[in-house]
């Protein structure tokens, strides 16, 4: 196991929080090494085979994004790679949702084929970097009140994560409380920036539940984007492989591990968690974001299906 591994792996649980975060930090040069060095190979193996040298996907937490990034990694040649500065800002500030990227970040992926996931926001200034780049990119999110539910499960059984202490010995509710009264507009604002700065020639936005309902169809579309092979039999075969049953070990989608990553990989399971109190909170805070981004018809939602 190399060094990386048994550093992420002590971080995973094995050592007290405030060591965990420690031994992470150590980890970030290690691993960012380790990948360049695959980016790298893959590039002289398959560098002239692909138009597009950079996948890039910025994806809001708990919204798929690995998913996607596990898919994408499928097309042969391409590492994936998270840079340093951005590694380190998520263990420090718990995620990288506002974190405004490198002017000459994309410099520095000369001769290599990469593939990079970041939480990374749609600020005016990243909608340029990656404009000036010239990189194609895929945004992902998802509805908000599933985020929160994953996001709750998550932190509160993460004790490495900056966020855990606020979530540690509570229940769902209480979670979704806290979540609500610190991350919610956030998270918000992030999916409303991209909305706003994306540039629709050079990008894709998606939702988690588009690829939830038809994988092929997301995939051909962002394989197109990236101008990969989007042949019917590579696109099937990708998606079978990083199907939510390979991915969680068995397991069908719906059916919840509430400690392992991939927890339940559904849409709509917020109903399950939601009390009305909650649904109040959640209204006044983002009602009309879900009525503007198309997942409810208005402000009248309530736990009950339909309602």
């Amino acid at each position: 196991m190399s060094t990386t591994k048994r550093l992420e792996k002590l971080a995973r649980g094995t050592l007290p929080p405030p060591a965990a975060r420690f031994a992470k930090r150590l980890a970030v040069y290690p691993r960012y090494a380790m990948q360049a060095r695959v980016c790298r190979a893959g590039y002289r193996r398959y560098g002239d085979r692909y138009p597009q040298k950079i996948l890039f996907v910025a994806g809001l937490p708990k919204s798929g994004t690995t998913w996607l990034e596990k898919m994408l990694s499928s097309w042969p040649g391409f590492g994936e790679i998270l840079i340093p500065e951005v590694a380190r800002h998520e263990m420090i500030q718990g995620g990288s949702d506002r974190y405004e990227l490198p002017d000459q970040m994309f410099e520095r992926f000369k001769n290599m084929l990469v593939l990079t996931k970041m939480h990374v926001h749609g600020s005016e200034h990243n909608a340029r970097v990656l404009r000036e780049a010239g990189v194609r990119y895929v945004v992902l999110f998802r509805d908000l009140r599933d985020v929160a539910v994953s996001n709750s499960y998550y932190v509160r059984n993460t004790p490495w994560h900056p966020e855990h202490p606020y979530y540690a010995g509570k229940d769902v509710q209480e979670c979704l409380g806290v979540f609500a009264e610190r991350t919610l507009d956030d998270y918000a604002n992030w999916v409303r920036l991209w909305a706003a700065n994306a540039d629709p020639e050079r990008s894709i936005i998606l939702r988690y539940e588009e690829m939830l309902e038809d994988v092929r169809d997301c995939l051909r579309r962002i394989a197109d984007l990236f101008e990969l092979d989007a042949s019917d039999e590579r696109i099937s075969e990708i998606a079978e492989r990083n199907s939510f049953r390979r991915m969680s070990g068995g397991r069908d989608r719906g059916q919840a591990n509430t400690s392992d990553f991939v927890r339940k990989g559904v849409a709509g399971d917020w109903r399950n968690h939601f009390t009305p109190s909650l649904c109040d909170l959640y209204k006044s805070k983002i009602g009309r974001f879900l009525v503007d981004f198309g997942y409810e018809p208005d402000e009248s939602w309530s736990v009950v299906e339909g309602s």
